[in-house]
């Protein structure tokens, strides 16, 4: 591995935006449960303090059929909303799993040419093969 990635392979290249796309990923998860439970918290708190409003104070034929549309509505928008997080995780995974292989493929990669620098050392040639 070059020094700051200058010299690094295309394959160590991938394996390092791999990783992180994987960590990436990681906070965006760590984001979205921390928000998704900042919401459901509101949205429990709301829906708790709604019997105790005053139907004195607000023209309540009108009110009421309203917010039980829009309370649906946001209940259907958290749910979705939750459901995303599914797809991150299986993003993640997906890009730690590249991670991994092209990690693999990296030391494959350098075991060969550290053989190839070996047999060049050994044989006084060069680390060039012959085609003919």
């Amino acid at each position: 591995m070059g020094l700051f990635g200058f010299f690094n392979t295309p394959t160590e290249k991938k394996r390092d935006d791999y990783d992180k796309l994987h960590d990436l990923l990681k906070d965006a998860i760590r984001e979205h449960d921390n928000k998704m439970a900042e919401a459901k918290e509101t949205f429990n708190s709301y829906k708790s303090a709604v019997p105790n409003m005053s139907n004195s104070k607000l023209p309540s034929n009108d009110f009421d059929p309203k917010r039980e549309k829009l309370t649906a509505k946001l209940a259907k928008y958290i749910s979705s909303e939750a459901d995303k997080r599914s797809k991150l995780v299986s993003a993640k995974n997906k890009a730690y799993d590249k991670y991994t292989e092209y990690k693999a493929q990296a030391i494959h990669e350098a075991a060969v040419e550290k053989a190839k620098k070996k047999r060049a050392k050994r044989t006084g040639g060069t680390t060039k093969e012959w085609v003919m």
